[in-house]
C-alpha cells in the first residue's frame, strides 16, 4: 500500500495517514477483525447458498436484525465500551474485554491499534452464532447469523474510515463522520451510534453541538487530531 505520507510511528503508535478509498481498502483487509469477519461471511454465505429452502422467515429476520441494529449499537457502546471498572466482576470483565481498549482509543483515536473489536471478542462472537445455528438448526437461523455478521462488518467498515483522513463526500456519510468527531471531540456520552443514529435521536443523545460542554476526556483526545 502507497500512501500519501511515510505511517508516523512513535512510542508504539500505528498511526498511519490515509486520504483516499483506494488506500483505506487494503489497509481494513490487514487487520484480524476485519478479516475474521470478511472470511466468515464468505463461508457463511456459501453455508446458506447450499442450505436452499428461502422463505418469508428469512426476510423477518434479517429485518428484525436491522432494525434492532441502531440499539443493540446504542447499548454496547454505553454498557460495553464506556463500562465503568471496579463495580464488580461483570464490569470487569467487560473491560478488560473491550472498554479498556475503548478509552485507550479515545485517547488517541487515530492509533489503529485501538479501533477495531479486539479478535477475542470477534471469535467469540462468532462462536455464538455457531451455538444459535445449532439451537435453532434452521435456514433462517444462517441467515440471521448472516445478517449479524455483515452489519458487524460494516460497523468496523464505517468507525474505520471515520478515523482517516477520507473526506465525507455525501450527505448520509457526512453525518455520520461529524456526530462520531463530537463524541470524540464534544461529549463522549452523546451522539453514541456508528452506522446510523436513530438511536440516538430516540434515546435523546444527539443533541445540538453547543447543548452540552466538552468533556475533559474529550480535550485529551484532541491530541489526536494534531499526530
Amino acid at each position: 500500500m502507497t500512501t500519501t505520507d511515510a505511517p508516523p510511528v512513535r512510542r508504539g503508535r500505528q498511526v498511519i495517514r490515509v486520504r483516499t478509498l483506494r488506500e483505506a481498502a487494503p489497509l481494513f483487509a490487514r487487520h484480524t477483525s476485519p478479516r475474521i469477519l470478511l472470511a466468515a461471511s464468505v463461508v457463511v454465505v456459501a453455508a446458506r447458498v447450499a442450505l436452499g429452502r428461502w422463505s418469508i422467515t428469512d426476510a423477518i429476520v434479517a429485518a428484525v436484525l436491522i432494525a434492532a441494529q441502531p440499539f443493540s449499537e446504542w447499548l454496547i457502546h454505553v454498557y460495553v465500551l464506556h463500562v465503568q471498572p471496579g463495580r464488580g466482576r461483570v464490569s470487569d470483565a467487560l473491560d478488560r474485554a473491550a472498554g479498556l481498549a475503548h478509552r485507550l482509543h479515545h485517547q488517541d483515536p487515530y492509533d489503529l491499534r485501538w479501533q477495531f473489536i479486539h479478535p477475542r471478542v470477534t471469535i467469540g462472537g462468532l462462536v455464538f452464532d455457531a451455538l444459535v445455528v445449532a439451537a435453532f438448526r434452521t435456514p433462517a437461523a444462517v441467515t440471521g447469523v448472516l445478517t449479524a455478521i455483515v452489519l458487524t462488518t460494516v460497523y468496523e467498515w464505517v468507525h474505520f474510515l471515520i478515523h482517516t483522513d477520507v473526506p465525507a463526500k455525501h450527505w448520509p456519510y457526512q453525518q455520520l463522520h461529524r456526530a462520531h468527531r463530537l463524541h470524540h471531540y464534544r461529549n463522549e456520552a452523546y451522539w453514541l451510534g456508528v452506522t446510523n443514529h436513530f438511536g440516538d435521536r430516540v434515546l435523546r443523545t444527539y443533541p445540538a453541538k453547543d447543548d452540552v460542554p466538552v468533556s475533559p476526556t474529550a480535550v485529551t483526545a484532541l491530541a489526536g487530531l494534531k499526530r
